[in-house]
């Protein structure tokens, strides 16, 4: 069965009333401090543990109080103002409460093994983890059961897609490509466990519906409702940390539907209001999306002070596509004084978090003797690991730096 796709961009507290009774009550309610700590200590139930302290909750984890683990793990998986990203020790914390029987603990550490999160990628031992969250009573490890098996799709399904992030300024015509009925199966599979986590009301679940109508994944093709399912996600008004991701998600696969018009009309105006809106919510990748738009004046005024800005929100997340530009930019001196060191240095934050295409640029750099003192040397140990990972053209480079080398000794 052919399938079309496109491809994008190269380069997701009850307050209380205390009425005193009598003045000795009211001497027992001054001499009475009611606070969060308390709670922890007096063994009273706690019904909202998004109110608590860091520290609070470790006092509860500690006495093994397994949601107050999960919200440790929480924090230090996605961070938050107080809470630097840790995950190795979320993945300590949610350990702790799988250890204990909560399902949710379960669930999270699944994540982990899915994506090779501070952890070996294993994707057996993910999908044992699912089996066992949703055997607990977990809807949204029908998410991760349906995350493992597209793991194991091949790429055609996600033509589209890059880990090096779309190009909004693309515009080459879709390809066709055949995919098996063995892995039509296997996509039909993943889609009744998204659809099951949607039924019972997982926000993943209804982003990931929103995917697989976008992506044609064990359903038709469908950028209508692909578009339905997302905005459902970007108007949820939780506030729980895991949420956050999918609405940021859903709110920048709203944002890449309107830059090409897919199920809707396209509105480059309509899609900055949406990528604003995870950007605004801590999302590099749509900062990044917003720094393409202004760079590349998409149906606005091109404006290469704005891009950087965005550019340089996504940077302080480490976000490699976005560190590559701004040493593209000091490179081409847009919306800055051309400076070779500076797009060095850029460059290599980038291309220590294996970005191929800073890799080449890298080597570009050290070919040339831009910014760098020349190494032939040098720019071919970065074409090779460009070369290594796949990247198209790198391994002309990697010819031509070797004859290079071999004419200079």
């Amino acid at each position: 069965m052919k399938r079309k796709f496109r491809l994008y961009f190269m380069l997701g507290l009850c307050s209380l009333s205390l009425i005193a009774c009598g003045k000795k009550e009211e001497e027992e309610v001054e001499d009475t401090v009611d606070t969060t700590e308390q709670v922890a200590f007096d063994d009273v139930e706690v019904e909202d543990y998004t109110v608590l302290s860091y520290s609070e909750l470790e006092v509860l984890a500690y006495e093994d109080d397994t949601d107050a683990q999960v919200m440790l793990g929480r924090m230090l998986e996605y961070g938050t103002e107080d809470v630097k990203q840790d995950f190795a020790e979320a993945i300590s914390w949610y350990q702790m409460a799988s250890d204990s029987g909560n399902v949710d603990g379960t669930c999270a550490l699944g994540y982990f093994y899915l994506t090779g999160t501070g952890v070996e990628q294993d994707l057996e031992k993910a999908d044992e983890l699912f089996d066992a969250a949703i055997e607990g009573g977990s809807d949204n490890a029908y998410v991760g059961k349906a995350r493992v098996i597209m793991a194991s799709l091949p790429e055609a399904f996600f033509a589209d897609e890059s880990d090096e992030d779309v190009d909004i300024t693309d515009t080459e015509e879709s390809e066709e490509v055949e995919i098996s009925t063995e892995d039509e199966e296997k996509a039909e599979e993943a889609y009744d466990y998204i659809y099951k986590a949607q039924i019972a009301g997982d926000i993943d679940g209804t982003y990931y519906l929103g995917y697989a109508y976008e992506h044609g994944i064990g359903i038709a093709q469908d950028y209508k409702k692909a578009f339905d399912y997302y905005s459902r996600v970007t108007k949820s008004e939780s506030t729980d940390l895991a949420d956050q991701y999918a609405i940021n998600l859903a709110n920048t696969a709203v944002g890449l539907l309107y830059v090409e018009g897919n199920g809707v009309e396209a509105d480059t105006e309509k899609a900055i209001e949406y990528f604003t809106a995870a950007s605004d919510n801590g999302y590099a990748k749509a900062s990044y999306y917003l720094g393409q738009i202004y760079e590349n004046g998409l149906d606005v005024d091109r404006d290469y002070e704005k891009a950087m800005e965005y550019y340089l929100i996504a940077a302080d997340a480490d976000y490699a596509p976005a560190l590559n530009q701004i040493g593209y930019m000091y490179y081409n001196g847009f919306g800055v004084d051309v400076d070779f060191a500076s797009a060095v240095y850029y460059q290599k934050l980038a291309a220590l978090q294996g970005y191929a295409i800073a890799q080449v640029n890298l080597g570009f750099l050290y070919e040339n003797g831009y910014g760098v003192e020349r190494n032939l040397e040098t720019a071919l140990s970065y074409y090779e690991m460009a070369a290594d990972s796949g990247y198209e053209g790198a391994m002309e480079a990697v010819v031509r730096v070797k004859a290079q080398i071999n004419e200079e000794m």
